[in-house]
């Protein structure tokens, strides 16, 4: 798996540069936040793919290329999607269960690190957080105040 920074499209060809001109990144050099092109879509089917992916809790950017028809007035606009790369296994299988796009060739090809999972703490648990960050800070303020206290009394005792 190889990836232009450029174009932002994934590439599994031996080459070493992409149709742009652009050199490619090799698998082991590639920012798996680094945003990657999903789909591209017309007016009619991009707030299926908006509703989706938020759905999904799955980060995009969109890019709109338009069109502007003279003779009618008329803006026709295709809406391209962008995800993290980490998140495009997850967005292709979000988007094609919706049939808002098929799975791509390379689709069995990415070999992407796994998102963490997270699991909700226990209300007992967020509340021992919450009571042991509030004693950390105590001690920590106390820490300070007597280290400036003893900072103030150790250049006093120069003036007496």
């Amino acid at each position: 798996m190889k990836y232009c920074s450029k174009c932002k499209k994934i590439v599994f060809s031996e080459d070493n540069s992409c149709e742009c001109g652009k050199k490619l990144l090799k698998d082991n050099k590639i920012d798996f936040n680094q945003p990657v092109q999903l789909i591209a879509v017309d007016e009619v089917n991009k707030d299926i793919v908006e509703h989706t992916l938020v759905k999904e809790k799955i980060p995009y950017s969109e890019r709109v290329v338009s069109k502007v028809m003279p003779v009618l007035g008329v803006e026709n606009g295709q809406h391209i999607y962008y995800v993290p790369i980490s998140f495009l296994k997850k967005a292709i299988d979000a988007l094609n269960g919706v049939s808002a796009m098929e799975k791509p060739d390379y689709y069995g090809s990415l070999d992407l690190p796994e998102e963490p999972e997270w699991e909700e703490m226990s209300p007992v648990k967020r509340n021992a957080v919450r009571v042991l960050s509030a004693i950390g800070f105590i001690v920590l303020v106390f820490i300070c105040v007597a280290g400036v206290d003893l900072i103030a009394n150790f250049l006093t005792s120069f003036f007496k």
